[in-house]
């Protein structure tokens, strides 16, 4: 998340996992222990890693031994979900179609009509130029039939984000966002609007807007082409419980968004977030999203406690909720890298501004120290994503997340994007090694979040391409730009997901527009909670939590089916069942 929004977890030192797994095969559990079981793997030691000495750089601990919890034979069920294809529909003739240039609205207030050509190329004799909170601009249209309407705004912005409100008949019909400083359409889709002659009210409520003109016409088909991705992960050796959790995103992508939510603390169903949620939209995300911060090393080192709160509520989290998990990973600088004479607190040592540590240096080996530090870090990381393949927890795995910085600005802010795309690739590639052909564990979807294309490692180090977005509050567009640019980065269609978000993006625009993300992932903290009402904070707000969660769009816990008994391959699945 945006490095002034990042809020740092405290956490108490838990007790050790007991695990359970529950069976697909005659609907009893399979506990760990118990005499359907080979026994249960020990829970790592959070303490393993701080016990390597500084001198070796860190490369000797007390490895993880494994020990998989040994299950019984899975009857595949996909559940009741409808899995049909959506397509925009409407009843608004085809050949329909409304244009109305900006200079023949009725302006009021500080608008007025320019014809200078710095906003790129426009039609007509001109645009009109809405200032924020001073103007409006009108104009009527009559529609031939109730319906779903493409509402076209052809605009631009000056140097900021501009964003605007579009009024019917005087009442708020929706906001809209100009995101290009060049005229485009930044308009809705698939709005419903009754049939008749109405007065619409165009005004800017943050910056200045630039109409060029509006178009209205039926709703454009989006390319479902876009949501027929590889059904094979890029880890061969993928665990079955692994392989099922991914067939089902690839399943459903395109037709639902998962909704999900980071834990505050790492206290999963039992976090205020979670409560919140609950209390005001009567649902529970279907993902938890759990940070592994403090079993970075460092930290350790410094006293710091809670980590091994991880593992168990993954283990609960999938075995008794039935829900989904996806972890990040703030990656704490090296001991000795750490910017303590700066004043700068060690545990901020994920920042790029809070550490000396020069990545491009250590994969050189140019400093074999740092590179003998990134290696026990990662086998650090690696004993407990190795526990969590032994209980058969599936993970969306997403190291490394934001790379690059904002692509914008080209601003990497965490440590292992400072040193430039070539070390940021370096260095996914070397964990991707470690922790696959070495450690062998198999439970991992890899879920790339370097934001800016040149740090994409490849198709073969990646499953799914996500994007971590902080909207201004309320502001619920869908991103269509941003999940356009996700779909940019390779030649191969793969899932693409908003893995961190501040707003929630409104389902009904993503399917609309084509920017059907797989799931949302809400920072904690206030990006969700009122700290002072206990309410839903006004980043999203309640009652668009409410519309959200209750979205015949998103799945949320108790939607999901069975994903211990998803089948592996649904063709085959359909074909032997019907």
């Amino acid at each position: 998340m945006k490095e002034f929004r990042r809020r740092l977890l405290s956490l108490c030192l838990c007790a050790a996992v007991t695990a359970s797994l529950a069976s697909c095969g005659d609907g009893e559990s399979s506990k760990a222990g118990d005499s359907k079981s080979a026994g249960s793997a020990a829970e790592p030691s959070s303490s393993a890693a701080a016990e390597s000495t500084a001198e070796s750089g860190g490369t000797e601990s007390k490895p993880y031994e494994r020990n998989p919890v040994v299950t019984e034979a899975v009857t595949e069920k996909m559940g009741e979900l409808d899995l049909t294809a959506v397509q925009n529909e409407s009843d608004v003739p085809a050949d329909f179609k409304l244009e109305i240039e900006a200079e023949s609205f009725a302006l009021d207030g500080k608008a007025a009509v320019l014809n200078k050509s710095s906003m790129g190329d426009f039609s007509g004799e001109g645009y009109v130029i809405i200032a924020q909170d001073a103007a409006t601009a009108e104009f009527e249209a009559e529609l031939p039939v109730a319906g779903k309407y493409d509402f076209g705004i052809i605009s631009a912005r000056a140097a900021e984000d501009a964003s605007g409100v579009i009024l019917m008949d005087g009442d708020e019909l929706s906001a809209f966002t100009i995101k290009s400083t060049k005229f485009e359409d930044n308009g809705l889709k698939n709005i419903e609007l009754p049939a008749g002659k109405h007065k619409f009210t165009l005004k800017s409520t943050k910056s200045n807007s630039f109409i060029d003109k509006v178009i209205l016409a039926p709703p454009a088909q989006v390319d479902l082409e876009v949501y027929n991705v590889k059904k094979t992960l890029c880890n061969p050796n993928a665990g079955d419980e692994t392989k099922r959790l991914y067939n089902f995103l690839t399943d459903i992508y395109g037709k639902y968004t998962l909704s999900g939510q980071y834990s505050g603390d790492n206290m999963a169903s039992s976090s205020v977030e979670f409560y919140v949620i609950e209390q005001a939209t009567g649902k529970t995300p279907a993902i938890l999203g759990l940070d592994l911060i403090e079993l970075s090393p460092s930290r350790l080192a410094h006293g710091s406690q809670g980590g091994a709160e991880v593992p168990k509520q993954a283990v609960e989290w999938w075995n008794e909720k039935g829900g989904i998990v996806t972890l990040c990973w703030h990656w704490n600088a090296p001991e000795p890298y750490l910017e303590t004479e700066k004043d700068d607190a060690w545990w901020k040592g994920f920042y790029a501004d809070s550490t000396n540590f020069n990545l491009a240096k250590a994969l050189s080996k140019e400093d074999e120290e740092g590179y003998n530090y990134l290696i026990r870090d990662i086998d650090a990381i690696a004993d407990t994503l190795a526990y969590l393949d032994d209980q058969h927890v599936p993970i969306l795995w997403r190291p490394l997340h934001e790379g690059g910085g904002d692509p914008k600005w080209h601003n990497p802010w965490f440590w292992w994007g400072s040193a430039g795309a070539d070390a940021y690739i370096g260095l996914w590639k070397l964990m991707y090694d470690r922790l696959t052909n070495v450690h062998h564990i198999n439970n991992l979807i890899w879920v790339w979040n370097g934001q800016d294309p040149d740090y994409y490692p490849g198709d073969e180090y990646v499953d799914i391409i996500g994007y971590d977005y902080y909207a201004d509050k309320g502001d619920t567009s869908s991103q269509k730009a941003i999940f356009d640019l996700m779909k940019s980065v390779t030649n191969e269609r793969k899932i693409i997901a908003m893995t961190e978000n501040g707003v929630i993006p409104d389902p009904e625009k993503c399917f609309a527009d084509g920017s059907r993300w797989c799931w949302f992932a809400t920072w904690n903290g206030e990006f969700m909670v009122d700290g002072g009402t206990m309410e839903v904070s006004d980043y999203t707000g309640k009652e668009n939590a409410v519309k959200f969660f209750n979205s015949d769009r998103v799945l949320t816990l108790d939607e999901l089916p069975d994903l211990k008994c998803y089948p592996i391959d649904t063709e085959a699945y359909l074909k032997n069942n019907g």
